[in-house]
Formats: structure tokens, sequence, C-alpha cells
């Protein structure tokens, strides 16, 4: 159950259009636009900087990012709508754990360095 109102096509105009794209797209809307899809301003902002976000990078490389990052955010739904977007795009499952794991052993040294409060001796010179 989703923890804000899902706006499927009752948000404003703007946001009714956008998600009349979406859904040409999808076949539906994906719950996560529907809790965008109050305001089409912010709608059509998330999705162009989510667009945007990585010019440069091949499709398997930034979906990989976007794997690893959802991991360690916790977030299932993301994980499960870009795995099948990696999929698409051509990444194995193997690769799809490794950057899991990639993620995982950094979000570790992260956790423990701030704990610890180290210094940042391994600086680039």
């Amino acid at each position: 159950m989703a923890g804000v109102k899902l706006y499927n096509k009752t948000g404003d105009e703007k946001a009714v259009r956008t998600q009349e794209a979406i859904e040409k797209k999808f076949g539906f809307i994906p719950e996560v636009f529907q809790a965008m899809g109050r305001n089409g301003d912010f709608l059509q902002a998330a999705m162009h900087i989510a667009d945007i976000a990585g010019q440069g990078l091949d499709a398997k490389t930034r979906e990989l990012i976007i794997i690893a990052v959802s991991a360690v955010n916790g977030c299932a739904y993301c994980l499960d709508a870009h795995r099948s977007a990696a999929l698409a795009a051509g990444v194995t499952d193997e690769e799809i754990t490794a950057a899991i794991e990639v993620a995982a052993s950094i979000s570790l040294y992260n956790n423990f360095n701030k704990a610890i409060s180290l210094n940042s001796d391994l600086k680039t010179r």
C-alpha cells in the first residue's frame, strides 16, 4: 500500500497529459508516476532529471549504477524496475549481482569510515 495518494490521471492537466504518455509507453501507469502525478511540473521535472542523468554512459552501465544505488538504498521498487530495464539492455544476471556486490562492499566501507571518523589519507595528489 502506498504511503501517499496515488493520482491515476487525476492530477492537474499537465500531470494527466504526462501520465497518458507514460501509459502508452508501459501499457499502464506505474505507481511511482501515480505518486508523483498530482503536480505535472514536478512529475515532468523528475522524469527530465532521470532522462538527462548519466548522459555519455551506455545503457548497460547506467542501469547497473541505478541497480547498485537502489540496492544500497534499499529500494525494492527501483531494483525490480531497473533489473527489467537492465536485462532488456543486455545486462546479465551475473553483472547485476556483481554491481550489487560492489555497492554493498563500498557501503560497508563508507559506513565503517563514517562511524570511526577516519582521516582521508588516500587522496589524489
